[in-house]
């Protein structure tokens, strides 16, 4: 055979999946470059595996010389590769042999020769950079001339094993087999045998018409038309393959195949499953999806129905063709079939989807979007907090998150708390992207906050250790901070100096805290030792009953710390307030009370005082009744008594008046009384 031309490319580079479930697509080398159905027309975020179709092996075991060869080594590949490998797409290399004549001699001597397609593969797969291969035989079982009855089945195990040697466990190996290889063990297809060195069994569920026309629900006596690729109902139907399959093969090992072409013939009436008057021909999807605005249509004739058997909804069309004077009636898998076969493949938790293949549906929206909703994975994880870090302890903090590309995110948040070597889970997966934590208790310091993000239909792209699965991850520190009191100040009411007695409210202010809580304490005056007289609470007040405190500076004192500071106190003010040395009443008495006039008699004024710091002095003062104004008539001194001498005095009422202050007070007085002596 010829050998490769041009440059060895560098080897693969690791790449990145992004589809929450396996998209495996074919890619056909006959219109690969094609601008409208090839490689440039497809949604390479949207695809996790793309097998070029194909590379054709000759009874020899070597490779053919025909279109898929040269396709294989132009600037195409290389383009697709290079493509692929961007959006984190693996290529692997389809090999293929399909030999159905009687004996299949092509196949058994292709087997016979498995150790030199082994090694020409491994050369062309080195050669070009690409991921891995596909195995496409597809024959009949017999002995190819042993004495083994099952000598094809066995040989096809024997060349995936060679296969997966060659390749080693970095490269990724699939095998394609038919829809009822799982239930038939006497096949081409051991599928138990050849899951022990494959990566997927990439299950071939379509064509299942041929399989189907003689059997229930239709029972047709030949070929008659119906769904190629059934979800239920049929003998051979989707839902069955798969339990068929899964009887045999690890979920995590099959890919179930859909078509993205029907078939459409010339029909005697409008029915369905009706009988072919013409060739069965293959309509692409996107020549399906076109039928409807055909020219050849006959105006008012596209019917459009879905399959009453099957719970699949799959897709059948009738027109009159003018160009063909007949009825046509063609069955096809659209989105919304698809969909349903999507379905199933989360439902069964199955490895992915096989597409039968992409040049058929090239760049059509409607099958992009509906591999989207399905397979997408979650991308572009964010985790944010509200209130924003650093916070103190006791702050409600609400977390989201968010995530791109999906339709079904789902979230599972994690915690590292502070000090802590292990993760935990703290909301496990759940559609809601919010997580609301109470910072109550926490320590000061970082603690780490968490995100898993995977799409609902998948089991998560990437593997944990701690069990589970995700398609996106991101993290958020956030910290924890014990909030303390700045500063504090003290201010008194009423300010000081004030006499004793006075309620004074001793006010506190703290900055810095966000919960300040306020301890008062007092050293009063001739002390050595502060007093606690209100303990800590929240009330930045504290009222002070001066009542027979004794004349000199107070202190007052303010302790302040936030409600969650472990300390005594975050800071500390203090106020010296002064009690003015006082007496606290005055009060008088004369005697006689009453006096003739003229008779000179002698009155005596005495005072009196109580509450005083210290000795008390008295200042005596006289009015007249027929004054407005007092006189000074004895100044501040200790005696405690006036005499006055009442002669010359008119009759009427003469009035007297004590002033008493402590004898260290500053006041002009500190308390007053008077009374009075009649003058008859």
């Amino acid at each position: 055979m010829r050998q490769a031309t041009g440059l060895v490319t560098a080897a693969a580079p690791a790449l990145v999946p992004h589809t929450s479930r396996e998209v495996f697509g074919f890619a056909l080398a006959s219109s690969l470059a094609d601008p409208t159905i090839g490689y440039s027309s497809w949604n390479f975020d949207l695809l996790s595996t793309v097998a070029f179709f194909g590379l054709h092996v000759d009874k020899a075991g070597q490779f053919i010389a025909d279109n898929g060869w040269t396709v294989w080594n132009s600037a195409t590949l290389t383009g697709l590769v290079s493509t692929a490998h961007q959006h984190g797409v693996k290529v692997v290399l389809t090999i293929v042999v399909q030999d159905f004549s009687a004996g299949t001699p092509g196949m058994c001597a292709a087997l016979a020769h498995a150790d030199t397609t082994v090694a020409q593969t491994l050369s062309q797969v080195s050669a070009k950079g690409v991921d891995g291969v596909n195995i496409d035989y597809e024959g009949l079982d017999n002995s190819c001339g042993t004495t083994d009855s099952f000598w094809a089945q066995h040989a096809m195990n024997a060349l995936a094993r060679k296969m997966r040697a060659a390749l080693g466990s970095g490269r990724y190996l699939s095998v394609d087999t038919y829809a009822g290889a799982a239930g038939d063990p006497y096949g081409f297809f051991d599928v138990a045998g050849l899951a022990v060195s494959v990566d997927s069994l990439f299950v071939m569920a379509y064509d299942l018409e041929y399989s189907n026309y003689s059997y229930a629900p239709v029972s047709c006596s030949r070929l008659c038309l119906g769904p190629t690729s059934p979800l239920s109902a049929y003998r051979y139907n989707d839902a069955n393959v798969a339990a068929q399959y899964l009887g045999k093969v690890a979920a995590s090992k099959l890919i179930l195949g859909v078509p993205y072409y029907g078939r459409k013939a010339c029909v005697g009436a409008v029915g369905p499953n009706q009988y072919p008057t013409s060739d069965v021909v293959a309509d692409s999807y996107l020549d399906a999806a076109g039928e409807a605005t055909a020219p050849e249509v006959k105006p008012g004739s596209y019917a459009i129905h879905r399959e009453a058997n099957s719970s699949g909804l799959e897709r059948w069309d009738t027109w009159f063709n003018t160009t063909l004077n007949c009825t046509r009636e063609l069955y096809w898998d659209d989105a919304t079939s698809l969909s349903l076969k999507y379905d199933l493949v989360a439902a069964h938790g199955l490895r992915g989807v096989g597409i039968w293949n992409l040049n058929y549906g090239g760049g059509a929206p409607e099958l992009w979007a509906a591999l989207s909703a399905h397979f997408a994975a979650c991308t572009a994880a964010g985790l944010a907090a509200t209130p924003a870090s650093p916070q103190a302890a006791g702050v409600q903090v609400h977390l989201t998150a968010t995530s791109a590309t999906c339709s079904n995110p789902l979230y599972e948040f994690w915690m590292l708390p502070k000090g802590a070597t292990a993760w935990k889970v703290v909301q496990p997966y759940s559609t809601s992207p919010t997580l609301t934590w109470n910072s109550t208790g926490a320590a000061a310091g970082t603690e780490q906050f968490g995100v898993w993000v995977r799409d609902a239909n998948g089991p998560g792209v990437y593997a944990s250790p701690l069990g589970g699965g995700y398609d996106t991850s991101a993290s958020l520190p956030f910290s924890v901070v014990i909030p303390t009191c700045t500063s504090v100040t003290a201010a008194a009411s009423p300010p000081s100096p004030s006499r004793a007695g006075a309620a004074v409210t001793i006010s506190a202010s703290a900055l810095g805290c966000p919960n300040a809580r306020y301890e008062f304490w007092m050293r009063f005056a001739g002390s050595t030792a502060w007093k606690l007289v209100q303990g800590y609470s929240a009330s930045a007040t504290y009222v002070w009953n001066s009542a027979g405190a004794l004349g000199g500076t107070e202190q007052l004192g303010v302790w302040a710390r936030d409600a969650t500071s472990p300390a005594a106190y975050d800071t500390t003010a203090s106020l010296p307030y002064v009690i003015a040395p006082s007496c606290a009443s005055a009060s008088v008495s004369v005697a006689p009370v009453s006096v003739p006039r003229s008779s000179g008699a002698i009155v005596t004024i005495t005072g009196a005082s109580s509450g005083c710091t210290n000795a008390p002095m008295y200042e005596f003062w006289i009015r007249a009744a027929s004054q407005s104004t007092w006189r000074l008539v004895q100044a501040y001194g200790s005696a405690t008594t006036y005499q006055w001498n009442s002669r010359g005095a008119l009759p009427g009422t003469v009035y007297f008046g004590v002033w008493v202050r402590d004898s260290k007070s500053s006041a002009a007085y500190d308390a007053t009384a008077s009374t009075s002596v009649a003058v008859t």
